[in-house]
């Protein structure tokens, strides 16, 4: 009998017989309901077999031992995964539609690529799970290559999918204790809330700039950078448009020597640092257009200041 024709995709051959349309019973679509089938699956995956692409649709692997197997890209839709002991394991592009992981011990497992739509993560152990490259997950993928084509309605379902993956994921690392993980999948799961509002809405733009300050909260640090930036480009604007300081006002000027105007540009930091942060100490004021500039630095410095504080104090109280 000849050999199933299953290629994994880093290039490993099934060595199973072919049963029919040259798949052997684990990768061909076939009834999985076998009361030994997860008792063989378990014996494979102790002496190591790859187990890749198998399909598993529907099969009642309850409290299975598959630590360290390989299960990529396996097709597990609606299996009973809970209370299975899975630390380690390889489900990399795998399918888990709808699959039922209450309880189960997903630690140190491979997620990249995984599809967890429906899934259930009832007290699953998520601890030191690879989720690939900014713990984005394929629905998210999808969707921005799909939008990046102009498919928007396809796209659109896709980031729906992901923004309730990402949020059953969250919950799952709240639940654990581990919220600093789930601040991670908040913040992807706001950035596909945002790509479902209306191009060029309030709502869209808003949420944009909030992500840009602050990454909804959960990257403080961008909110110091930004900062930074408002204030020298609001220095520079007032070393255009001018300052007035004992009596004179001070401006860019030709005549004036690079040092000259090194000095006054570091007078206008100081000013905008001090519009800014709205200490005001009246040694500087600005003249003619410079003002509302001026006024609106203060406005926003205290807005950026409060916002720092908040996402600072939402980091550190988790």
């Amino acid at each position: 009998m000849s050999e199933c024709t299953y290629t994994s995709p880093s290039g490993l051959r099934c060595t199973e017989t072919a049963s029919q349309d040259g798949l052997c019973f684990w990768h061909a679509h076939t009834d999985k309901k076998s009361p030994d089938l997860k008792k063989e699956l378990e014996t494979k995956a102790k002496n190591g077999d790859n187990l890749s692409g198998f399909n598993l649709v529907g099969a009642n692997l309850s409290d299975a031992y598959l630590m360290w197997a390989d299960l990529s890209t396996a097709d597990l839709s609606r299996a009973d995964l809970s209370l299975g002991h899975f630390f380690g394991i390889n489900l990399s592009h795998a399918s888990l539609f709808k699959a039922n992981l209450t309880g189960a011990n997903l630690k140190e497992a491979n997620l990249e690529n995984a599809n967890l739509l429906g899934a259930d993560l009832t007290g699953v152990n998520l601890e030191r799970v690879t989720w690939g490259k900014g713990q984005k997950i394929t629905n998210h993928q999808e969707a921005d290559a799909l939008s990046a084509q102009g498919e928007s309605e396809p796209a659109k379902t896709k980031y729906l999918e992901a923004e309730e993956i990402y949020r059953n994921i969250r919950k799952c690392y709240e639940a654990a204790g581990t919220s600093d993980i789930a601040g991670q999948f908040f913040y992807n799961e706001m950035v596909v809330k945002r790509k479902l509002m209306p191009k060029f809405s309030s709502e869209r733009i808003w949420s944009r700039l909030i992500d840009l300050l602050c990454g909804y909260g959960e990257i403080p640090y961008r909110i110091i950078g930004s900062s930074v930036t408002y204030i020298l480009t609001n220095a520079l604007i007032f070393s255009a448009m001018g300052l007035f300081h004992n009596g004179q006002v001070y401006t860019f000027n030709t005549a004036h020597s690079f040092t000259e105007h090194l000095e006054f540009f570091g007078n206008a930091i100081y000013f905008s640092i001090v519009t800014f942060t709205t200490l005001g100490y009246g040694d500087f004021s600005p003249v003619s257009w410079a003002r509302p500039f001026a006024a609106i630095e203060g406005f926003v410095g205290a807005f950026m200041i409060a916002l720092f504080i908040l996402s600072f104090v939402k980091k550190m109280t988790r």
